[in-house]
């Protein structure tokens, strides 16, 4: 599975989130010691773990990008900040909080950020950076050193490995040697990894001697396992069907799909009971501000191509397609109500998909449900868009919280790339990571059109 291999972007936020855990634990130590003759930890000791991560999640200081010292350490105060203030919230009747609280996220912050440069080090250091030995010399190989140059420090490029009959367009220089020498260039050059990148692989593969590599360590991947371990997508332009057989995920069990159909009725029943207050409040507000029904009725495709009707809150003027027909969401579009679009921003208009969880025809974590028309357009041109119908559609996803709202052809293809990498990992993490996004993307308004 892709989701934790070395050098992966969640794996990179799993790793400085655990830290934090134990960072977390020994900034409480003193307040315990120094407080409870018992060395019995309170409630709000137990609820400093989730708050002070979740904080910091929100804040951003999980993010693996490069950033100067002092923008992390802005990110890591707020969400120290955060957390203060929702703890004292929680737990203000308590005898002398402030002084005991502001103590351990005084430590928490100052631990958070030393680890946070120590992991930083080590992952942009030589000494800690996967070597990869690129077998191919053509275009396919050249986009493997642009995803190696993009990993920040975290791989280094060994060189290339030629083939009989693969074209050349890589520099002469970086070539190490030809793959009949490839288990002493894996030696020679410590390989971590060799990326097969073959424009033609018939004839150009030497099985017995890959297989060597193999038991000496050395994991063997193709170019779009990759670039899914890379970038948390897949190519979709270079996948073929053997590849979909022969990847590891892509295996939706019966199992797998109950447990999904609990946890959505579950947690649109909660959801949907919390927001109830809410919902007469945006029902009058959206037709006080424009003539029209409060809903929005469409069709969309949902689960191995079954049509359903989607329920949404009404965003856009009444028959705002009735000249045009179906047409893409643009930036600032004029067919947006006022309150249309602060409903967009925040996904309060999906609010009634809710009621589609609970009927069954949508999960709460999907790729998103196109309608009848773009789906018929997108899979006439580009392969595997109707795998994505494998799964319910959800009302957040990968692809929703990790790309802006599609509003074209390239968009849609873009979003498959998504779509596709969370169907070949689909697993608890991935939908916990995915609903923690997701509040973020609603709190700061990321996304809608």
């Amino acid at each position: 599975m892709a989701l934790f291999s070395k050098g992966s972007p969640v794996r990179n936020l799993a790793i400085l989130a655990g830290g934090d855990v134990l960072v977390a634990f020994i900034s409480l130590i003193p307040s315990i010691l120094s407080t409870f003759p018992g060395k019995v930890p309170l409630l709000w000791h137990y609820c400093f773990f989730p708050v002070v991560l979740f904080s910091s999640f929100l804040c951003e200081v999980y993010t693996t990008d490069k950033l100067i010292f002092k923008i992390k350490l802005i990110r890591s105060a707020l969400g120290a900040a955060l957390s203060f203030a929702v703890l004292l919230l929680l737990f203000s009747s308590l005898r002398g909080i402030y002084v005991e609280l502001f103590l351990s996220l005084l430590f928490f912050l100052i631990l958070q950020n030393s680890w946070q440069i120590l992991y930083q080090k080590s992952t942009n250091s030589l000494f800690f950076a996967e070597n990869i030995l690129v077998l191919g010399t053509g275009a396919m190989a050249e986009k493997v050193e642009k995803l190696i140059a993009s990993s920040k420090g975290r791989r280094t490029l060994a060189g290339y490995v030629k083939t009989a009959s693969d074209p050349v367009t890589v520099p002469t220089t970086s070539i190490v040697g030809t793959i009949d020498d490839i288990v002493e260039l894996s030696k020679r050059y410590n390989a971590h990894a060799i990326v097969i990148a073959l424009t033609e692989r018939r004839g150009n593969l030497i099985i017995e001697k890959l297989v060597t590599c193999k038991l000496m360590g050395v994991r063997i991947m193709d170019y779009p396992s990759f670039f899914e371990v890379t970038t948390g997508k897949i190519p979709v332009e270079e996948i073929n069907p053997s590849w979909l057989i022969q990847s590891s995920g892509f295996l939706i069990t019966p199992f797998i799909r109950l447990m999904k159909r609990i946890v959505d009725v579950l947690f649109a029943s909660t959801l949907l009971l919390f927001t109830l207050p809410l919902l007469p409040v945006i029902a009058c507000g959206i037709k006080l501000t424009s003539k029209g029904p409060v809903f929005y009725l469409q069709k969309r495709v949902g689960v191995n191509g079954t049509p359903f009707t989607i329920f949404k809150f009404r965003s856009m003027a009444d028959n705002a397609e009735k000249d045009t027909g179906a047409s893409w969401a643009r930036q600032n579009d004029p067919r947006v109500t006022p309150i249309g679009a602060f409903m967009r921003k925040t996904r309060i208009d999906e609010l009634p998909q809710l009621v589609n969880v609970l009927k069954g025809d949508m999960s709460f974590i999907g790729p998103r449900p196109e309608r009848p028309e773009f789906v018929e357009e997108i899979s006439r041109v580009t392969p595997y868009y109707l795998e994505r119908h494998a799964v319910k559609p959800g009302i957040t996803g990968w692809a929703q919280v990790m790309y802006p709202y599609g509003s074209s052809l390239g968009d849609s293809v873009e979003k498959l790339r998504y779509d596709l990498y969370y169907i070949n990992n689909l697993s608890f993490f991935l939908e916990i990571l995915i609903v923690l996004e997701t509040i973020k993307v609603v709190l700061f308004r990321r996304g809608g059109r």
